[in-house]
């Protein structure tokens, strides 16, 4: 697990509550499932770097505590509405959100804009990452050393990453992918089985510029990832930082028709989706500067980990099911 902008709980807290929304939401769909993971300590690792930015201050623990409750009350939200988070198809988004009790209307105006600190934030971080590249190896750091450990036990991975995150975990696949260091290129035969983007501004060309990628535009593969079986792209609506919600023509398309990514054949393999316009229930935490308690952040990571596709789907490459 991989998270996004860097103003975070301490490492600690930002694991416990990824890990308790996730499992929440698969134990709604499994429980026996859910009940492993809890029993398997070590089997869902952070990837935590928000320390390695000069300026982060970890959050305190009133704001901690505020944190926890409104985890809960995603939680909550998302048993009490069972797996109706997402738009289906034909369905029309204004009609969606009214047989739930919501009005778009408000659920947009309620929302944080791009005026908001969380974007704010968001491209000030991108800068920095973009700029320094000591910090950014810094920042990627974490990951590649939780993927090196997975691959050298000859274990299955799944990336479960978020916001910034996205972006980090991508330059990190393409280094493995591309790079001839030794450190890089004794791994260019290992895959991620599953790579979960949350809230990804990939599809934003500001970000492509920042990517290692940028460099490989037009030639051919090296201009992608190659080491993925799986990408699901998750986007809620209203969500600041993936308004540009669908990868399909960004990433899709070119890597399928290039064989880095299998095509979806009939209805069963279903290699890439973008699941687009879900409702993420999140309330911000009321706080010194942010007194708002009405105010959404259809952003935050946790109202994205209790989506439940992505329980499903993480449920299959769990249980070694996925197809």
């Amino acid at each position: 697990m991989i998270h996004g902008l860097a103003s975070k709980p301490p490492k600690a807290d930002t694991h416990r509550l990824w890990k308790k929304a996730l499992t929440e939401n698969i134990k709604l769909e499994n429980p026996a499932v859910a009940e492993k993971i809890n029993n398997a300590t070590d089997l869902i690792q952070s990837a935590y770097w928000a320390n390695e930015i000069p300026s982060h201050i970890e959050d305190d623990q009133v704001y901690v505590t505020g944190l926890n409750q409104k985890v809960d009350d995603v939680i909550a939200e998302r048993e009490k509405i069972s797996d109706e988070f997402h738009v289906g198809v034909g369905d029309k988004i204004g009609t969606f959100f009214k047989k739930r009790g919501l009005d778009i209307v408000d659920l947009l105006s309620g929302a944080l804009t791009i005026q908001d600190d969380v974007m704010k934030g968001f491209l000030t971080e991108v800068q920095l990452y973009s700029e320094d590249q000591y910090i950014a190896d810094k920042i990627r750091q974490p990951l590649e050393v939780l993927l090196r450990e997975a691959w050298d036990n000859n274990q299955e991975v799944a990336i479960i990453s978020h916001s910034m995150g996205t972006f980090i975990s991508y330059d990190v696949l393409w280094r493995f992918s591309h790079r001839s260091d030794k450190k890089y290129a004794d791994y260019k035969n290992k895959k991620v089985r599953m790579f979960v983007t949350m809230g990804s501004p990939l599809g934003n060309k500001t970000i492509k510029d920042v990517l290692f990628a940028k460099y490989h535009k037009g030639n051919g593969d090296r201009q992608f990832i190659k080491n993925i079986d799986y990408w699901h792209n998750y986007s809620c609506l209203g969500d600041v930082v993936s308004h540009k919600a669908k990868l399909e023509n960004d990433f899709f398309d070119e890597m399928q028709q290039l064989g880095l990514l299998k095509k979806n054949i009939g209805n069963t393999e279903k290699y890439a989706i973008d699941y687009v316009n879900m409702h993420n229930p999140f309330k911000v935490v009321p706080h010194k500067g942010n007194k708002d308690k009405n105010k959404s952040n259809p952003h935050k990571s946790y109202g994205y980990l209790v989506q439940p596709r992505l329980a499903t789907w993480m449920i299959d490459f769990l249980e070694n099911t996925l197809k």
